[in-house]
């Protein structure tokens, strides 16, 4: 039996964070972002501070490094679990972080149907499938950062996993499926995150 690859862990000092991202960045060594068009999933399920939120100076960084790789274009895509997306973006100062950085800020929960792409239940723990926003799908690069807390459904910590279901719809702008209730209520509720 072939024991399993071996991941890098990167441990940066973060009592500078703007400097923390940055050195990890540079740690990394991400390809080139030379023209993309980069959509970032920061961590703005609530209106709660930091830690249950992006920290502020966290995402200021994230916006820098990836301006400075060259991208022409920068998302904040987000979709609130609880409360409205728009007023907890403006309350945490996402909005006003984003402007400053020049990334258009789109709350996810306001898309019509036509700014999300469905994709099957084959396989899947989803009933129904599930609607992906096309922002997330359709970017050359995504950036996303999370923040490590266990659900209040399920109690699980997913570390980044969780985080990433803030790109699916929480109802369908059709029909009104409410893809939460049912994420929420499953017994696959973790089949469902890692999917």
């Amino acid at each position: 039996m072939a024991s399993p690859a071996a991941s890098e862990v990167y441990i940066i000092d973060a009592s500078d964070r703007y400097h923390a991202v940055e050195a990890l960045w540079h740690e990394i060594g991400p390809p080139s972002l030379e023209g993309e068009e980069v959509a970032v999933k920061a961590n703005f399920n609530s209106d709660d501070p930091f830690p249950a939120t992006t920290h502020p100076a966290t995402l200021e960084a994230i916006f820098g490094q990836v301006l400075d790789a060259g991208a022409r274009r920068v998302w904040l895509g987000e979709r609130s679990g609880m409360g409205e997306t728009r007023a907890v973006l403006m309350n945490r100062g996402a909005i006003g972080i984003a402007e400053r950085a020049g990334a258009e800020v789109v709350a996810l929960d306001g898309l019509p149907r036509e700014g999300w792409e469905t994709v099957p239940s084959d396989g899947l723990h989803w009933k129904r499938g599930f609607l992906i926003a096309r922002l997330f799908r359709e970017a050359g690069a995504v950036v996303q950062t999370c923040c490590l807390k266990t659900h209040r459904f399920g109690g699980h910590v997913s570390l980044s996993l969780k985080n990433l279901v803030g790109v699916v719809a929480k109802k369908d702008p059709r029909g009104g499926y409410n893809y939460m209730a049912e994420l929420h209520t499953s017994p696959h509720q973790r089949r469902m995150i890692a999917r």
